[in-house]
């Protein structure tokens, strides 16, 4: 693999990490603090490297042009496995694009003051747009990827910038590790860039340096996560009429509350800036990512070679979804999503891992990594169900 090749494929990567999810880690892990968020951010990043680097190996191992996720998962867990496990990710990969078409066309709207009647015009052309960029070559998406890259860095550089003179560095001392739990599901999201390893295996001719772009993506993601999370937890205060609280109770960005701390309606505009890129880039690569997952289970399990059917399935659901039903699905889907995450790319490999291993190190490291992805998916159970508590409340 070329230098500039590896450059592309981490920008990439990176791009599918770095959501418009990225704006909200501050509400979730500022109640905890920055030393345990950053400490989280560490331990989660190293672990969901593990579980990719895992996925990684057993592709690179096939080298099948169709090999993806569903054959993956069928070898190592049967048939019910597989089909198990696919309806899962395909949850998660409907969910994600659908909560990216809904929540781009607001953006937009809110952006460029569109008139409401004129909403479906705007989710049909960013439908159009994202989509055309997700079936298209991975020379063209890797171009056009880059060039959202440089704009988010602009986007995100800018929004550094504005809010960095206002941090008070006491904040960032504040520790309250109870609320440590309620951040981690956030973090985990941040950090999953395992869809889209399949099609960059396949692109790279399962090349043993495609280590290389996922080390390197990774790390813009951390830091980037990082500086944002000084930021937020540095400007904008816990309690108040002006807080994380206030943010976190009424479901909108941070950004929101920096811009009112800060007075700045320019910080607004970048903010929504960077939120709609951030989608257009994990859009393109989670998009191309789905497409070469259908074409494992089409090919594969039912001989179907049928590009307008394949591309039909995989783009038409999240497009009528956004348009009718985006608020009631995304609700359904916070509960299976945020488990199917921690099953598919936690879980699941470190099963696999463990399967694989033939040291007593290997064996020790792939069931500290089942027991830290158990102990989470648990944690998380306790909590929807109200069993446990430990939510940020206002008043």
């Amino acid at each position: 693999m070329s230098k500039k090749t590896i450059f592309f494929m981490a920008l990439l990567i990176s791009g599918n990490m770095i959501g418009a999810g990225i704006l909200a880690v501050p509400i979730v892990a500022g109640f905890a603090g920055f030393y345990p968020s950053l400490f989280a951010m560490f331990f989660l990043c190293a672990a969901m490297l593990y579980t990719g680097f895992v996925l990684i190996h057993e592709i690179n191992e096939e080298k099948q042009e169709t090999f993806n996720l569903p054959s993956l998962y069928g070898q190592h867990f049967g048939v019910s496995g597989k089909w198990i496990t696919s309806i899962a990710n395909m949850t998660i990969f409907y969910g994600v694009l659908t909560s990216y078409l809904a929540g781009s066309t607001q953006l937009s709207m809110i952006l460029f003051n569109i008139d409401s009647s004129f909403e479906p015009l705007v989710l049909l052309s960013i439908f159009v747009l994202f989509t055309s960029l997700a079936v298209s070559s991975i020379t063209i998406i890797e171009r056009y990827n880059s060039f959202f890259m440089l704009i988010l860095a602009v986007a995100f550089l800018s929004l550094i910038g504005l809010g960095a003179p206002e941090i008070e560095t006491s904040r960032l001392s504040e520790v309250d590790w109870k609320f440590l739990p309620v951040a981690i599901p956030m973090i985990v999201a941040g950090f999953v860039f395992h869809y889209v390893m399949p099609s960059l295996c396949k692109a790279s001719k399962w090349s043993k340096e495609i280590y290389k772009p996922v080390l390197i993506g990774m790390a813009i993601a951390f830091f980037m996560n990082i500086l944002w999370l000084i930021v937020g937890i540095g400007v904008v205060p816990k309690l108040g009429d002006v807080s994380l609280l206030e943010a976190y109770v009424t479901g909108v960005p941070v950004t929101v509350e920096m811009s009112k701390i800060l007075g700045s309606e320019l910080f607004l505009v970048v903010a929504s800036i960077f939120a709609i890129v951030a989608i257009t880039t994990s859009f393109i690569s989670i998009g191309m990512a789905l497409k070469d997952f259908l074409e494992d289970i089409f090919v594969n399990s039912f001989n179907l070679q049928n590009r307008y059917l394949l591309f039909g399935v995989a783009f038409l659901p999240p497009l009528f979804i956004s348009y009718l039903y985006a608020d009631i699905f995304l609700k359904a889907l916070g509960f299976v999503g945020g488990f199917g995450v921690v099953i598919l790319f936690g879980i699941l490999p470190s099963i696999i891992a463990y399967k694989r291993a033939n040291t007593k190190i290997s064996k020790l490291i792939s069931r500290f990594f089942i027991f830290v992805f158990c102990a989470m998916l648990v944690l998380t159970l306790l909590q929807t169900f109200g069993i446990i508590d430990i939510a940020p409340v206002k008043g």
